[in-house]
């Protein structure tokens, strides 16, 4: 016979088995005293369903869930207050944008309150559980590396009132519409916008469009007096339908809100953003830019194996960056896109970081932006 209150009461066990342990695991892993007390609401709001439920004959039980669910309503609520609202002012270097301004930033949504940095510290430590290429090690170095970056980029103002646009990331996960139109827009502060200025186009890798890239990017744009666009894809699957004409639509409407120089507009992409470059690249849009750039990035060999990739980068200027000891994209597997370039006629500099992983681009940083930038101002010599 079925049983309404211990169907519920099941239901409330199996909510707390589910909430807690990630809670907890949060409260160990956060660096921020925003994400502790989001730890904290998690973690109250994963035993209150148990205690009001299973304390049927323990009012003691009912009234320290009852208390729980306060606790946590207060907690969601001050957050919901102090979170970033995604809107910069209006002469901030860096702002939160949306094609047509059909779509806002989702505020409310549990990935925004929570700030990103501790986003990545969760994620470092369930990826380890699901990823076997993803060590410990690895997880504890790029803890370090990423909790410093977002130091850096939390003291900004103008970033920091950005939030996070990871939300849209996770609505790939919930089979949800992903493809919000967002993309992250910097414009160094000396720059006209009236005056047609250099572009780099960067494309996020697997995981979402965190803003630490356009954070470290920023510091090329800022030294190459270019504008920085970053368009958001989901989680990064560039390869799917749509990946080509996201990045269209972004760099059309950048160029309503700042003059962009369509002799010098480059193409960048971290990791599964090589995907998107790649298949950019050979495809009608890809006569719109003029350097390529693969930061430890993955390659659609059929796309660079087409007449029109080689008719559109024949003698045009490739750059790659890759780890020796990258085991997700191995050195082999870039040495041979690399080749199938040159092969086509396209002028290829590969650059080797000996002993950098696949996360170079966080581990290297300084390396890597300074010869980012040292590339980019050679291409605008370049006529």
């Amino acid at each position: 016979m079925f049983r309404p209150i211990s169907f519920l009461r099941a239901l409330g066990l199996a909510w707390s088995l589910l909430v807690c342990p990630l809670g907890v695991l949060l409260l160990v892993s956060c660096v921020t005293f925003h994400g502790t007390v989001f730890a904290i609401g998690a973690v109250l709001l994963g035993i209150a369903p148990s205690f009001v439920l299973t304390g049927a004959r323990h009012s003691w039980l009912r009234l320290t869930g009852w208390i729980c669910f306060g606790c946590w309503l207060l907690i969601a609520l001050f957050l919901a207050f102090v979170s970033p609202n995604g809107r910069s002012s209006s002469d901030a270097r860096v702002r939160n944008c949306y094609i047509g301004g059909a779509e806002a930033y989702q505020r409310h949504a549990l990935g925004a309150l929570l700030p990103e940095v501790d986003q990545f510290m969760l994620g470092f430590k369930l990826v380890t559980v699901v990823d076997s290429l993803f060590t410990g090690k690895q997880a504890r170095s790029l803890s370090v590396l990423t909790s410093t970056i977002y130091a850096e980029l939390e003291a900004d103002a103008d970033f920091r009132a950005l939030g996070s646009v990871m939300p849209d990331a996770y609505d790939e996960l919930w089979g949800r519409k992903f493809d919000h139109g967002h993309y992250f827009l910097y414009v160094p502060r000396r720059l006209d916008r009236k005056t047609p200025a250099p572009a780099l186009v960067f494309l996020h890798g697997s995981g979402g469009n965190f803003k630490a890239y356009t954070w470290l990017l920023s510091r090329v744009a800022d030294e190459c007096d270019m504008v920085l666009i970053c368009p958001s894809y989901g989680m990064g699957n560039w390869e799917s339908p749509g990946g080509i004409q996201a990045v269209a639509a972004a760099l059309d409407d950048a160029g309503k809100s700042v003059e962009l120089d369509s002799n010098q507009i480059h193409l960048a992409g971290l990791s599964n953003g090589g995907l998107g470059v790649s298949r950019v690249a050979a495809s009608d849009l890809g006569k719109r830019f003029r350097s390529l750039i693969f930061l430890s990035g993955v390659c659609d060999g059929t796309a660079i194996a087409t007449n029109a990739f080689a008719d559109q980068w024949r003698d045009k200027p490739v750059l790659v960056i890759t780890g020796a000891d990258d085991d997700r994209v191995p050195l082999r597997y870039v040495n041979s896109y690399a080749s199938s370039m040159r092969n086509s006629g396209v002028g290829v500099e590969m650059s080797t970081y000996e002993t950098a992983d696949h996360f170079l681009f966080f581990s290297h940083r300084d390396r890597c932006l300074k010869e980012l930038s040292a590339w980019l101002r050679r291409q605008r010599g370049r006529r």
